[in-house]
């Protein structure tokens, strides 16, 4: 027995030191991201379950949020909630016209349920604009070519945005 906890000790020690954290935001690999949060509103209302998607102007990482009830949203990245990459971004937003009710409910948002999709390219058929009188706000909005909506994401200071969309 006396032999043994001198290994012990040292199996102890060197376990210690194993526990590798990575970046601080966003993980070991990832980009930092920055919380954003905003509310998304048309002609004074708050949009109720729009699609809100940052595409940076580097093309290195887009995000994604959902609006609830109040128009309010957080950006999703890597994880749920965590924000988006600094620097300038193309905001898109979509509100289509309920058809019929889904099968599932999606997670919301603010869910620790809620898994944010893939960024979408080019070749998407979702990274152009919805078919005319399918959107619930003007459709300009939902292409990065004709939105008009720019948000620059800043490391040091809040992230908190209002996209007040028009005619």
């Amino acid at each position: 027995m006396i032999r043994k906890i001198p290994a012990m000790v040292c199996l102890m020690a060197g376990l210690v030191g194993c526990g590798g954290g990575g970046d601080a935001v966003g993980g070991k690999g990832k980009e930092p991201v920055y919380p954003v949060s905003g509310v998304v509103t048309y002609k004074g209302k708050a949009i109720a379950n729009a699609d809100v998607t940052f595409t940076s102007e580097s093309g290195n990482r887009g995000a994604f949020g959902r609006t609830n009830e109040e128009g309010k949203f957080k950006l999703s990245t890597f994880g749920v909630n965590d924000g988006a990459i600094a620097g300038k971004h193309t905001v898109t937003i979509v509100k289509a016209k309920a058809v019929a009710a889904p099968a599932k409910k999606e997670a919301d948002t603010f869910s620790p349920n809620y898994e944010p999709p893939k960024p979408l390219t080019e070749a998407d058929p979702a990274f152009h604009a919805p078919p005319a009188g399918t959107s619930e706000i003007p459709a300009k909005y939902a292409s990065v070519a004709t939105s008009g909506l720019i948000a620059v994401v800043n490391a040091d200071s809040p992230n908190d945005l209002k996209l007040d969309l028009e005619d």
